[in-house]
């Protein structure tokens, strides 16, 4: 990606010289299709060029760019980002879910490990992509949790009119961080239920396209997590790993996502699962972390 195809609001051009200033971590607000990945390739294209290192979040577990939905992603730029061209994954923490909505504890858990692994690899400015989810007060407890565990030192704030007050008149008298309203882009264009349903699948399989499948003996691994029926019960383990297309986190002992899985099949008699999975050592999996969001791949289709 080059510059010209990054369409930015003229208001943004400021925010370059006081990060390029003052560094740290800066967390972005805006509702859905606000443009808040756009102004980051924004800011990363144009730090990157002048010789900064910068750490970018991908906490939009809906609509990931930096890797599969159900996740947050984490990766660190030293130049000119080519968004087309991944020269090698992002690191990754399994939400488990597409929206953080009944998921509080574990998506504030990741995005704070995201952002101390970040701080640890000597970066000079940190991007925190959040979710759409503003509205109403689960959005706004959502987004002061997350911004009193970040500490940030910048909001950036990417409002069409006055939808997100609610949230920065919390921080207005804080002394140590500051407050950027942006207009949106011109140029962004809402995108329909269907377009943001099409663009999920295509991460999901894009994410899975090498992948085989491998066979886990669960009683040697560590599960954490649970699964959820329609009403919000929890069902029983061996029910659970029966559940074709089921997602799950393998973790190494280090409590690191390694990769995904999608669940094929399980057998009661021998307790092996069947899982669908671009991990290929899978020797370092020690934690088996379980997720009530099933996803039917085309990629595992195809694949005995």
């Amino acid at each position: 990606m080059n510059q010209a195809e990054i369409i930015a609001s003229k208001e943004w051009f400021p925010l370059l010289d006081v990060l390029k200033k003052e560094k740290g971590t800066s967390v972005f607000l805006g509702a859905t299709d606000s443009g808040k990945s756009t102004l980051a390739k924004f800011l990363i294209f144009n730090l990157c060029r002048i010789g900064l290192r910068v750490a970018l979040i991908d906490a939009d577990i809906g609509q990931s760019f930096l890797g599969p939905p159900t996740t947050i992603g984490l990766s660190v730029f030293k130049s000119d980002p080519n968004w087309e061209l991944v020269l090698s994954p992002p690191d990754l923490f399994f939400v488990g879910a597409t929206s953080p909505e009944g998921h509080f504890p574990i998506h504030l858990k990741g995005v704070i490990r995201m952002v101390e692994k970040a701080a640890s690899r000597g970066v000079d400015v940190i991007l925190v992509d959040t979710t759409g989810y503003v509205l109403g007060d689960r959005g706004l407890e959502l987004k002061r949790r997350k911004i009193d565990l970040i500490s940030p030192r910048f909001i950036l704030a990417l409002q069409t009119s006055e939808e997100l007050e609610p949230i920065l008149e919390t921080y207005k008298d804080n002394p140590l961080l500051s407050i950027f309203r942006l207009p949106l882009s011109e140029h962004i264009r809402p995108r329909s239920m269907e377009e943001r349903r099409v663009y999920r699948e295509d991460k999901f399989n894009e994410y899975f396209k090498h992948s085989v499948t491998q066979g886990l003996n669960i009683e040697r691994f560590q599960i954490e997590g649970e699964v959820l029926d329609p009403n919000g019960e929890t069902l029983p383990l061996d029910w659970a790993l029966k559940i074709s297309g089921l997602l799950i986190g393998l973790k190494d002992s280090n409590d690191e996502t390694l990769a995904l899985g999608s669940i094929r099949n399980y057998s009661d008699e021998n307790k092996i699962v069947r899982v669908f999975t671009p991990l290929g050592d899978i020797e370092k999996v020690k934690t088996v972390q379980l997720s009530s969001f099933r996803h039917i791949l085309f990629n595992e289709e195809q694949k005995p």
